[in-house]
């Protein structure tokens, strides 16, 4: 049906193939399903997408939902956004590095994401990567006593919150009022289970998460900032290179990411240019 090999890092899995372009029927989509849910990450090579085929290979993974931040949406196709450093957007460094910090897609609304996909259409000669932290193993080697503790704690969560610590800058850059009352503060377990699987994680530790249910200020700063400091352990991530025709997927459950700053692009070797989905529920497969 597909070839699978793993990725040269603590997680995740390539897979041959495949045209993500055509339609993909039930079975198969079933298995890219799991295989997503049990690896965290997978990546497909040399693809080719128009944007109407990219969106529909979307609804393969959920729905698509548009970013909150409506200027940032593709015209005539709002469930992707382009990002990168190559459209006169990409002049404002709030844009064009507005991922650069570790977060968890939509953490910020009562239903999450479930997974993002990011399509390479441009690859920088260098810099460029997308850093994805494991949250799943993150959780399961948690001290006996800390797992203990956190288990029915939940985290308050705001749209740019990016709470500050270990240098973390914020990133909220809300046009409008009207975009900023939609996102009011929401809340979710530190230990999420996940929504198919049902195996717990910690769950965005970093860059939405305000804090945690029932604790003072200081506890629950000093809380968060262990957990993120154990979450973004070496051992725990992944950094992928791109190469144009790259299709990156990760499951937003089980992960933690951040983008790596870039420049303006100032010739065709240091160009990066990405087209971004985000979905939420079930693959319709897996219903």
């Amino acid at each position: 049906m597909f070839n699978v090999d793993a990725l040269d890092g603590p997680f995740g899995v390539r897979v041959a193939g495949i045209n993500c372009a055509r339609p993909i029927g039930d079975d198969t989509m079933h298995g890219l399903a799991e295989l997503l849910h049990h690896n965290r990450l997978i990546v497909f090579k040399h693809q080719t997408f128009t944007p109407a085929e990219y969106l529909r290979f979307g609804t393969y993974w959920g729905t698509p939902h548009p970013h909150v931040l409506d200027h940032l949406r593709m015209p005539g196709f709002p469930g992707i956004m382009s990002i990168g450093n190559t459209e006169t957007k990409d002049e404002d460094d709030n844009v064009r590095n507005g991922a650069a910090f570790w977060h968890t897609d939509q953490s910020y609304e009562a239903e999450p994401s479930s997974a993002t996909m990011l399509y390479c259409l441009k690859a920088p000669a260098a810099g460029g990567e997308t850093q994805i932290a494991d949250m799943l193993s993150a959780y399961e080697t948690l001290p006996t006593d800390l797992k203990h503790r956190i288990d029915g704690l939940s985290a308050f969560h705001l749209y740019g919150a990016a709470s500050g610590r270990d240098g973390e800058e914020k990133a909220a850059w809300f046009n409008s009022e009207q975009q900023e009352a939609r996102v009011p503060m929401v809340r979710h377990p530190l230990a999420r289970p996940h929504p198919i699987t049902g195996h717990r994680a910690l769950y965005a530790v970093a860059g939405t998460a305000v804090a945690v249910e029932g604790l003072s200020h200081a506890e629950s700063d000093e809380l968060l900032t262990l957990l993120k400091r154990h979450a973004l352990q070496e051992r725990f991530i992944y950094r992928h290179r791109y190469e144009p025709g790259d299709v990156a997927i990760y499951d937003t459950s089980l992960t933690l990411h951040s983008a790596t700053p870039i420049d303006v692009a100032d010739g065709p070797e240091s160009e990066r240019l990405m087209w971004r989905i985000s979905v939420k529920g079930r693959p319709p497969a897996c219903h």
